[in-house]
């Protein structure tokens, strides 16, 4: 996958691109997590906060996928520790987002689902496709449990009727059944989401105007999702057993929706 951003009236904008096929057989263009997704979010977000003109963050992508969640053929090409130490990466990935000292929105032009959908919910802010795109996270159809610091994340950013059917079952959402609950802020027609996603990141520059700012909005949000970034960034962090999944393209995925 390739990571890029720019500035734009104060609004760092991050796009997650790529195409072709990886050595294990994961398509780029799922934007799935993965050691060198996981690292290059992590550069972006580095050199992103050393910008002092940068007080607020977006990030979108190209394709049908914001992210289709961990790279589970890279995991089962990989087993034993490197998978241990990928969930921990996600999981402290997540929890820097959760907790970023800039305002930060994600303009979802397709779908995210299972890890992906727990980085979608991350931001502060979505805005989503309003045709077409699925948000879920398929644990029982994978054998997986999600670590108490996912679930945690979860919970935290949706509201409690969705958690049985959400979390346990599985179920599938698109932006129409999204927006009435408060989990995307707006939908919006594919060729504005980029435009809609920058009016809800520069509506909260001030937010993020100067370094007071920034270390306020970062302690504020770790007390308001404190139990969850406490859970992510653990030093025992719980798998989710991926050591059991074998199979993984049995899981149900919506790779053939046209989007």
């Amino acid at each position: 996958m390739s990571i890029s951003f720019v500035v734009e009236d104060h609004v760092a904008v991050i796009t997650l691109g790529g195409k072709g096929t990886l050595p294990w057989g994961t398509k780029v263009e799922e934007h799935r997590l993965n050691p060198a997704t996981v690292e290059g979010l992590n550069q972006a977000l580095s050199q992103i906060l050393d910008n002092p003109t940068v007080h607020a963050l977006l990030v979108t992508h190209e394709g049908k996928f914001f992210s289709n969640g961990m790279d589970l053929k890279y995991i089962e090409a990989h087993p034993g520790k490197p998978t241990q130490d990928l969930q921990v990466a996600v999981e402290r990935l997540l929890a820097r987002i959760l907790t970023y000292p800039l305002p930060t929105v994600a303009a979802i032009n397709g779908h995210f689902t299972a890890a992906g959908a727990m980085l979608g919910l991350a931001f502060d802010k979505r805005v989503m496709r309003e045709d077409k795109g699925f948000f879920f996270v398929p644990a029982i159809d994978i054998g997986l449990i999600y670590s108490p610091g996912q679930t945690a994340l979860m919970r935290s950013k949706t509201p409690q009727c969705m958690h049985m059917d959400m979390i346990v079952f599985g179920k599938r959402y698109t932006a129409k059944d999204l927006h009435p609950l408060g989990v995307v802020e707006c939908t919006s027609p594919t060729d504005k989401i980029k435009q809609i996603g920058m009016h809800l990141a520069s509506e909260l520059t001030l937010k993020g105007k100067n370094q007071l700012y920034r270390q306020t909005m970062h302690g504020i949000k770790k007390n308001l999702y404190a139990e969850a970034y406490a859970l992510l960034t653990s030093e025992k962090i719980e798998g989710m057993g991926f050591q059991n999944v074998k199979g993984v393209d049995r899981a149900p995925t919506p790779l053939k929706s046209k989007l």
